[in-house]
């Protein structure tokens, strides 16, 4: 008799195969990406149709192969179904998912992946924020759950607490002090934030999960941000996702 494992989880990608399967990628807190096949999901009185739904966040259990897993049975937390009627919005939670998809692998635990990634499509549903607001949340604090922020709380090299400028290249903060003694910056293209600018990059790799979308800023101070966002994954996420031709 094969192990069935539960996992909690959401269902981040979802295609037809054969004449009534589905396979499907699951985002778990326990085992991170997984690779599943659902057989039969696709007949309307399985069991396995609604818990398929792109999207669909819950408890799923699984039994693993030689190749592969099969999806067995889920239950539904909750399934984001507007989400359907709202193209935009599905746009940029398949956007999401792929970033999300990107970063993990299978057998590695990815709560907060998976946590990020429920309340940012939470915040989707919400409608509180604007969607270009919520995808620089999103991507900035997914960066700083991998590794790949930059120091944004002090100078880097004598840690003074009152620094603006971003230096890329240095990795994140520099005093002016400290930067006109680096000749190694002086060809350096620097970011200089405002006082807004920087609390509000300081709070989204702070904030804890639940409370992430808790703010709303100026036109002025997004402008601003979406600079450094743009320039910042240029140079630390050489990666083309797909979805984006969806969004842009």
């Amino acid at each position: 008799m094969r192990d069935t494992v539960t996992v909690t989880g959401m269902i981040v990608q979802s295609s037809p195969i054969k004449e009534f399967d589905r396979r499907v990628e699951l985002l778990t807190r326990e085992a991170g990406r997984i690779s599943a096949f659902a057989r039969g999901a696709r007949r309307p009185n399985s069991s396995l149709c609604a818990c398929t739904v792109l999207f669909t966040f819950g408890e799923f259990q699984l039994y693993e192969g030689r190749d592969s897993y099969t999806l067995t049975a889920g239950s539904i937390k909750n399934q984001f179904a507007a989400l359907a009627e709202d193209y935009d919005a599905l746009c940029y939670c398949s956007y999401f998912a792929e970033m999300a998809r990107y970063f993990t692998r299978e057998n590695l635990e990815a709560p907060q992946e998976l946590l990020l990634m429920y309340v940012t499509i939470r915040a989707v549903m919400a409608g509180k924020q604007p969607l270009p607001l919520i995808r620089m949340t999103y991507e900035l604090r997914m960066m700083q759950i991998q590794g790949e922020m930059l120091e944004l709380f002090q100078c880097l090299e004598c840690g003074d607490t009152g620094a603006r400028t971003v230096y890329l290249s240095a990795g994140g903060l520099v005093c002016d002090s400290c930067a006109a003694k680096n000749s190694l910056l002086e060809k350096s293209i620097p970011i200089c934030l405002s006082g807004d600018a920087l609390y509000t990059v300081q709070y989204i790799l702070t904030a804890e999960l639940e409370r992430l979308y808790a703010f709303q800023i100026s036109d002025a101070v997004f402008q601003e941000l979406g600079n450094f966002r743009t320039r910042y994954l240029k140079r630390y996420l050489p990666h083309q996702f797909t979805t984006l031709d969806f969004i842009q």
